[in-house]
């Protein structure tokens, strides 16, 4: 394997992390303060999934780089 394949495999990874960290970040906040389960977390996860493909197949926006 090549460096930028190695590079680009962990910058994929933590970005993946991230998004997952913050999205437990949000539910394990909205329950412990309010102790009701919040779907729109969900629902905004979902929606910026869509729009970034969208904007991938549409203008061809990588949105790792």
């Amino acid at each position: 394997m090549t460096r930028e394949i190695i590079i680009q495999a962990l910058i994929s990874g933590l970005l993946m992390g991230f998004i997952y960290a913050l999205v437990a970040a949000g539910l394990s906040l909205i329950f412990g303060l309010m102790e009701i389960v919040n779907f729109a977390h969900g629902e905004f996860m979902m929606l910026s999934m869509y729009t970034t493909f969208w904007l991938y197949t549409l203008f061809g926006l990588d949105p790792l780089f």
